[in-house]
């Protein structure tokens, strides 16, 4: 049997695994990512890219090809027994990004872009490959691979992610890993088609509720998706026709208008699980394979996706020795509470919105139809909804990986998503965020704002006396205010100091921040010594 040796092994090559090979491919870290289906699906299962994953995987390469593809999503329509409730406008609600807006768009086109940015790599995913057998000990991780002709090969590797679902081998192999959870009583239908006639707004997916519920979300020339969640006993046992569609939309959303050409109509149960760590030994889990859920708020993909951002670039640390393995730790600790939170608030919207108990539905659908308009009404109300939505939420201040200089205040501390806006570097306006790239940490020293701005002098300085003890290599961008006095010194311009405003940093400030663009310490620039003793 022929064994072969690797860093790191992935099983699963859907939006986890593939992820995961793209942080290891910029890290440049040895890695196979294999998949026992010999291809992939062309049915889509995920439909929403939230706009944190979109900022997250810009930093491979331009997205805005990719968006092209899909339907820029500014809201959500609410509508009870078929007439309008409420409509949530999120337009406009998140100003320091340059994805400010959810993507809808057909899995199958996330995974063909996924594909395409690893092949860039120079990397693609095994298929027809299954891994049959897993086994750790003090010093890697032997697995036991099988093609589709039954031949088998042997693999070393140091560490192994499972990316491979909720019936992740990976998880099974691992003897401290539970999953625990049920299933959702609720009978789901679901159909792809072409629409004709709609009055329906097309720039917002459509969420209805009364004796069932429905969603409708738009896709792009013409073609939708609908979900509908059945409450007749008799029907949840039958298969789905193109029938059943058509009536539900006519009850709950009348101005839809008509389904025709279907390319796909399916029934599912859903399930909630959670995994009680996200790592075992040598063993790591991602995605599906850590947690499962119903798909209210679009965030399940989208999680898994971001639970490998989280944990590639820790791997890359430690298998190059600049990390002990204690660090990896850290994935558990900050990526569980993220998917235990997910679990928990998707189950509750998941409960009002599809709920069978018929007292509970009269009551909440007369509740919306008072409640709803009020509440959406405000936007900051709506921000925070969004908040949690985009997932620009997400920090992991908590973590103790993170941390800030004593004494520092500021808007944005350890462990906090980075903010975007647009600098001027060399003459052409661009994104801050398009020079945190994944390959590396980044310092960034802001000047200040005003008359508490530092000098050029000062900034030189500090990024001198930085570069002595620049343990991990970053890479180091000055970013000045706008009306800063920068003589010829080379930087980054601060367009209408919005930047500063964000970070709350009108003294000059460091931000040392991790590959997957969350800071992981903070301070004044006058406190830089604070990040050489966090680094030693």
């Amino acid at each position: 049997m022929v064994t072969t040796e690797t860093d790191v092994l992935i099983v699963g090559g859907g939006p986890t695994g593939v992820t995961l090979a793209l942080e290891l491919a910029a890290q440049k870290i040895p890695f196979r990512v294999i998949d026992k289906e010999l291809q992939r699906s062309d049915k889509s299962r995920a439909l929403g890219i939230q706009p944190r994953t979109l900022e997250l995987l810009n930093r491979h390469g331009d997205i805005r090809q990719f968006i092209s593809r899909g339907n820029l999503s500014s809201g959500t329509t609410f509508f009870i027994n078929g007439k309008k409730a409420a409509d949530v406008d999120v337009s406009g609600l998140a100003e320091d990004t340059a994805f400010p807006l959810i993507l809808i768009i057909s899995q199958v086109e996330t995974e063909e872009y996924l594909d395409e940015r690893l092949l860039k790599y120079g990397f693609a995913v095994e298929r027809g490959l299954e891994a049959k057998s897993i086994v750790q000990d003090a010093d890697g991780v032997t697995a036991t691979l099988s093609n589709h002709d039954g031949m088998e090969e042997t693999v070393r590797a140091r560490f192994v992610v499972g990316c491979d679902g909720a019936h992740s081998t990976v998880r099974h192999a691992a003897a401290g890993l539970t999953f625990q959870g049920e299933a959702y009583p609720q009978d789901f239908i679901l159909c792809d088609a072409s629409i004709r006639n709609t009055r329906v707004a097309w720039d917002r997916f459509s969420l209805c509720m009364g004796r069932g519920s429905l969603a409708v979300f738009p896709l792009k020339d013409g073609t939708c998706r609908v979900v509908v969640s059945r409450v007749d006993a008799d029907a949840a046992s039958a298969e789905p026709t193109f029938d059943d569609f058509q009536t539900m939309l006519d009850r709950l959303l009348p101005d839809a208008g008509e389904l025709y050409d279907p390319t796909w109509i399916t029934r599912f149960h859903l399930h909630h699980r959670g995994v009680n760590s996200y790592r075992d030994g040598r063993l790591f889990v991602a995605g599906d394979a850590a947690h499962i859920h119903s798909p209210a708020g679009a965030q399940g993909m989208n999680t898994g996706m971001q639970d490998a951002i989280n944990l590639g670039w820790k791997l890359a640390k430690v298998l190059r020795g600049e990390r002990p393995e204690s660090f990896l730790d850290s994935y558990d600790v900050e990526r569980r509470p993220i998917g235990q939170h997910l679990l928990e608030s998707s189950d509750k919207m998941f409960t009002w919105g599809c709920s069978l108990n018929p007292f509970f539905v009269t009551f909440r659908n007369v509740l919306f139809n008072w409640v709803l308009p009020w509440y959406v009404n405000s936007r900051s109300r709506r921000a925070s909804i969004f908040k949690f939505i985009s997932e620009f939420g997400i920090s992991y201040k908590d973590s103790s990986v993170v941390g800030m200089a004593p004494g520092y205040s500021g808007l944005v501390v350890g462990g906090d998503r980075v903010p975007d806006r647009k600098i001027k570097s060399e003459e052409k306006e661009v994104y801050f965020q398009e020079l945190i790239t994944p390959d590396a940490y980044h310092l960034v020293l802001f000047s200040g704002v005003g008359h508490k701005a530092a000098t050029k002098e000062a900034m030189l300085e500090a990024q001198s006396k930085f570069k002595e003890k620049n343990l991990d290599n970053a890479k180091v961008h000055i970013v000045f205010s706008e009306k800063a006095n920068t003589g010829n010194m080379s930087g980054h311009t601060d367009i209408g100091n919005h930047l500063h405003d964000d970070f709350g940093c009108s003294k000059p400030t460091y931000v040392y921040i991790r590959p997957d663009s969350y800071v992981e310490h903070i301070g004044f620039l006058s406190d830089l010594r604070e990040l050489s003793k966090w680094l030693a």
